[in-house]
């Protein structure tokens, strides 16, 4: 049974920040991110576990995007949610937004 998805507020901000700054350099870009971060997460609703726990702090896992976007989400197991907490750009010091 594939987990339900949340997001959380900074997050929902974090991509449409990614989206908008790569939609001023390139919308085909755009685009593909937010195609590629659809698909990424659709397979991962069914694989949660798929990625690597975050060795900076032990609460997330890590799973990369494409033009080197970070995303960090939490597996709740018994409520069966995953929740996304942030897509960070990888040059961002990551450790301290989180």
């Amino acid at each position: 049974m594939p987990y339900r998805l949340e997001y959380m507020p900074a997050a929902r901000y974090d991509l449409l920040e990614a989206e908008g700054y790569l939609y001023d350099h390139s919308p085909t870009a755009s685009d593909k991110f937010i195609d590629a971060v659809d698909e990424q997460i659709t397979i991962l609703l069914e694989h949660p576990f798929m990625y690597p726990i975050y060795e900076h702090d032990k609460r997330f896992r890590l799973m990369l995007l494409p033009y080197q976007y970070l995303c960090f989400y939490h597996v709740d197991e018994i409520a069966q949610v995953l929740i996304i907490h942030r897509v960070l750009r990888g040059m961002r010091d990551v450790p301290s937004l989180l």
